[in-house]
């Protein structure tokens, strides 16, 4: 299932959780971001690992800074060393965004 992050400080706690997850940053009005609502929740199923979303077009400073955000939705690999990594392919199928998690933050 996927948790919210409610805070920035929430995200920053994740990042040094020492904990691999993927984060989603969104927007509640972005029709991508609703889209794949369903998606994350098989994302999680398929990979084992946590899901988080947080919304980032209220925290537009700290989530360009912190989670490679400009557009919704970012997906982000957390690596257990607290780096975020953004998923860049255009492939939003949940078995590419699997391989993405499962491979450390890599595209295949």
């Amino acid at each position: 299932s996927v948790q919210t992050l409610a805070s920035p400080e929430e995200v920053i706690a994740l990042k040094e959780s020492g904990k691999e997850a993927v984060v989603v940053v969104y927007a509640p009005w972005c029709q991508f971001c609703q889209a794949m609502e369903e998606e994350y929740d098989k994302l999680a199923a398929e990979t084992g690992l946590p899901i988080y979303k947080f919304r980032g077009d209220e925290e537009r400073e700290f989530v360009e800074k912190n989670m490679n955000t400009k557009s919704f939705p970012t997906i982000n690999y957390i690596g257990t060393d607290g780096t975020a990594t953004k998923y860049e392919s255009e492939d939003r199928s949940v078995a590419a965004m699997a391989a993405f998690a499962k491979a450390g933050g890599k595209v295949a």
